[in-house]
């Protein structure tokens, strides 16, 4: 754990996650000079905790007798060098700003159930809060979160620590109760009729998968790096753009399509907020990108148009009805789709976070959620024309049409070839 700066620890029900941060927080502050801020989202869910965590990682050690324990205010000290373990709840933040500690600094903070959190932004504030000031020679900060991961995937601490694109300053370990020795059989026996009767309970609370609705789209992605020898051949080219602006993010999305073996593969995007169509279409030209087809959502007749007469090639969506469904239909349904997190992060993101919409009842819905999905909106305009290729459904582009961009095409393309 030296290594890291944060340490994550997610996983199931009785994984032991807060009792192996527990005893090495009870560790640190035996053997070195330094306080440490234990943190949760509400104050009075403190003691019957983290603190009752504390102290059985005391018990744990042996070390009982090295310890003062105080329960009002909640506080743990090391009599031999009086380092610290201070306890505050987030939801009077103020008192976490103005904690100071004179002879030894915090120098680790753990934040348990991070998942109460309802954004990474007011986890930030504390984190902010604690390492504020350089530490002497020899110390570093460490941050550690430990939380059972939220039902859905789009919850922010989901996106943020169940993905494959780590930064290499974060340590994530997930451990689940088969990974507890000291589990009871009771615990086990409970588990297991849980897998029996209800297996997708059982995959988020026992083995702290975040499930969504029990349906995991786009089970066909694969993230690695995308080869020089395999841009090479890239002929069958896919361009798509969801329009956005400020509160929406615009996305510019270019693939390849491998028709034969049904591959798609992310080759590039344009992806943020407040992006002016002037400079949209600067960038596709700097890129070379603008002789191939682009299909944008119909609903921005003008940006299509401001595109079009910066020498842009592109037409609007046909869209229609039903066709959400079977543009992201067409998406689960391919071979695999290749998406280099070096090249494309933003697709990367949204295809591996995106979960499909629940009813009322939780009953899982046919369309995916409307929400952090811009460039995979982009990604079903750009393939509309492969969308029921053969039988008559798709939108079928003439060869002249195809690479041809600047002022002289025809603006009611769409209507024209619907």
């Amino acid at each position: 754990m030296d290594r890291y700066i944060t340490v994550v620890m997610k996983g199931g029900r009785n994984s032991g996650k807060s009792t192996t941060a527990s005893i090495w927080v009870i560790k640190q502050l035996m053997q070195k000079p330094i306080n440490a801020l234990v943190v949760r989202k509400v104050g009075n869910t403190l003691h019957d905790s983290v603190f009752e965590q504390l102290k059985e990682a005391i018990e744990i050690l042996g070390v009982a007798d090295k310890w003062q324990i105080r329960v009002s205010p909640m506080s743990l000290k090391y009599k031999e060098t009086g380092t610290r373990i201070i306890f505050r709840g987030a939801d009077k933040p103020e008192k976490i700003k103005s904690i100071k500690t004179s002879k030894y600094p915090i120098a680790i903070l753990w934040v348990e159930e991070l998942a109460e959190f309802k954004s990474e932004e007011e986890v930030s504030v504390i984190v902010n809060s604690v390492i504020r000031a350089e530490l002497g020679a020899g110390l570093k900060y460490t941050i550690i979160f430990t939380y059972n991961p939220p039902k859905r995937k789009q919850n922010w601490v989901n996106k943020k620590y169940n993905t494959q694109f780590i930064s290499s300053k974060v340590f994530v370990h997930h451990s689940t109760y088969l990974d507890n020795p000291y589990v009871s059989h009771a615990f086990i026996i409970e588990a297991e009729e849980a897998k029996q009767k209800t297996p997708h309970k059982y995959k988020w609370i026992y083995l702290g998968e975040p499930i969504g609705g029990g349906v995991i789209p786009f089970e066909n992605l694969t993230f690695r790096t995308i080869l020089p020898e395999e841009i090479a051949i890239a002929d069958n080219i896919k361009q798509g753009i969801d329009w956005g602006y400020a509160a929406d993010a615009f996305a510019f999305v270019r693939w390849y399509y491998d028709r034969t073996r049904r591959r798609l593969y992310a080759l590039d995007e344009h992806y943020g907020v407040k992006l002016s169509n002037a400079s949209v279409a600067m960038w596709i030209k700097s890129a070379g990108y603008n002789h191939d087809l682009t299909v944008a959502d119909s609903a921005e007749p003008k940006s299509i148009d401001d595109l079009k007469s910066h020498d842009i090639s592109i037409i609007g969506a046909k869209k229609g009805p039903g066709s959400v469904e079977s543009g992201e239909k067409w998406l689960d349904e391919l071979e695999e789709i290749i998406i280099d997190y070096a090249r494309t992060p933003n697709i990367a993101r949204e295809f591996e976070s995106i979960d499909y919409q629940v009813d009322k009842d939780g009953n899982v819905k046919s369309k995916l959620e409307d929400f952090d999905n811009h460039t995979i909106d982009a990604t079903r305009y750009a393939c509309e024309d492969e969308l029921g290729r053969g039988d008559g459904k798709g939108i079928t582009i003439p060869k002249e049409w195809v690479g041809f961009g600047g002022t002289g095409m025809n603006t009611d393309f769409e209507e024209d070839w619907a």
